[in-house]
């Protein structure tokens, strides 16, 4: 009785959330994990279910699309289809039928869910996507580049915001500062990085062994890696031998100077160590704590950069963050013999951002949620995080795609802060019932 219960109610969920969005008020029931909501899950595959996968595909891209973002619509257009791949590989999202079940198409890919998309407007073809964020990324580090040495930087080019972000309009940063945070993100996912990192810090901040997952993007011929069919090298392991095996072979890229374009190569992840990797909001927190509002924008621009990063028409060695992170670092040693950012902080970054420090976390926005007005929030996620470090009051919302409550995660946060030696004020949240009555403490 339970169970046909919850199919019934699955059913006229999806009927009110599309209802809401017809009226205007799309509502966040499928853009967040209930424990409770998945009545198991079915596998299936892109070709043979293809009428399910193309309508799924549609329904959640255009629900992604009516909610709430610090962004243009025309930017969103270029990073949603990313949000709609993992929901569809994971069965998130609109990915359930009409029963709650979970449909997961672990087969789905990037290209596959534009092909859908650009049924309905032609400007989502893949090679447009990936041809104007290629564009926007390699436009934005020769800008960089070309005002390194100018103390301050406009963010802006051309009336347009960097990244379409609204909260990036006519923002001018201090250079350095920014560039801080740019190094300090660009190098946190980098293995070599982590790995040194636990051989620096051995504890964590509760004095047990300190440990981090972590893995390196490398490059790809696309051909041989699917004639391999190492199928997801994210959820297995590889050591220093296997990757030298596949580079013998010709699958993993060996020529650092190549010139290498999708579709004859493209990126993939080779997992060196299983386990959690960092928290990104406790990442530009850290940061922002450290070097300020300009750096923590850094190292916020530095995840976009590598979410934006995962599907281009040009590929870059060892990813686009990294090597822009490189850049700016041989910048500063070429012309003042020491890197802008000393090897100690970007350490101390990964260590305190990892989500097995303690207290531990279960929680990393992705760049789509950074961006995200929440649910009972003014304010995008990013603002939110520094208007905690303000000591500001701060919204009570749930964040990322695991929903963690923002009671627990800036509890967290402040305590790590209190950990590295940093003082900020303890978190302050608006109180919602004040705010309904209309009584002080509940203005913004």
């Amino acid at each position: 009785m339970r169970g046909r219960r919850g199919k019934k109610r699955a059913a006229l969920r999806r009927v009110e959330a599309l209802l809401d969005q017809v009226r205007g008020r799309p509502d966040d029931s499928f853009d967040k994990r209930e424990r409770n909501r998945y009545l198991g899950f079915r596998n299936l595959d892109v070709q043979q279910d293809r009428e399910t996968f193309d309508r799924l595909v549609t329904l959640d891209f255009d629900y992604l699309l009516a909610q709430n973002f610090a962004a243009s619509p025309s930017i969103l257009c270029d990073l949603l289809p990313q949000s709609v791949l993992g929901r569809a590989q994971n069965g998130h999202g609109w990915f359930t039928d009409e029963f709650g079940t979970s449909l997961r198409f672990p087969d789905a890919s990037f290209d596959r869910v534009l092909t859908v998309l650009e049924a309905g407007d032609p400007n989502l073809q893949g090679h447009l996507v990936r041809q104007r964020r290629s564009r926007m990324l390699a436009a934005f580090g020769d800008r960089l580049m070309a005002g390194i040495d100018r103390p301050e930087m406009d963010l802006d080019h051309e009336g347009h915001a960097l990244f379409g972000i609204d909260f990036l309009a006519g923002r001018r940063v201090d250079t350095q500062a920014f560039l801080t945070g740019l190094v300090l993100a660009g190098f946190m996912d980098d293995w070599s990085y982590r790995e040194t990192t636990m051989l620096e810090h051995k504890r964590t901040f509760a004095g047990l062994p300190f440990h981090i997952g972590g893995g390196e993007i490398l490059l790809v011929d696309r051909e041989k890696f699917l004639m391999c069919g190492l199928g997801d090298t994210g959820s297995i392991l590889f050591d220093n031998e296997q990757l030298r095996t596949l580079r013998d072979i010709g699958v993993v890229c060996r020529d650092r100077d190549a010139v290498y374009r999708y579709p004859a190569h493209d990126q993939a992840y080779f997992r060196r160590r299983m386990g959690d990797g960092v928290c990104d909001d406790l990442a530009m927190i850290l940061v922002g704590a450290r070097h300020g509002f300009d750096a923590m924008l850094g190292a916020f621009v530095m995840d976009a950069i590598d979410t934006y990063d995962k599907y281009l028409l040009e590929l870059t060695w060892g990813g686009f963050d990294t090597f822009l992170a490189r850049r700016i670092q041989k910048h500063f040693r070429d012309r003042d013999d020491a890197q802008l950012v000393c090897d100690r902080d970007i350490l101390a970054l990964i260590h305190f951002a990892a989500k097995r420090n303690d207290p531990g976390i279960n929680l990393s926005s992705s760049h789509r949620r950074l961006i995200q007005v929440e649910k009972g929030a003014k304010v995008p996620t990013l603002m939110n995080h520094w208007r905690f470090l303000q000591g500001e009051q701060i919204y009570d919302i749930k964040l990322g795609y695991s929903r963690v409550q923002a009671r627990q995660f800036y509890d967290v946060a402040w305590r790590r802060l209190k950990s590295a030696g940093l003082d900020i004020p303890e978190p302050r949240f608006f109180d919602e019932r004040k705010k309904r009555r209309g009584q002080p403490g509940g203005k913004d």
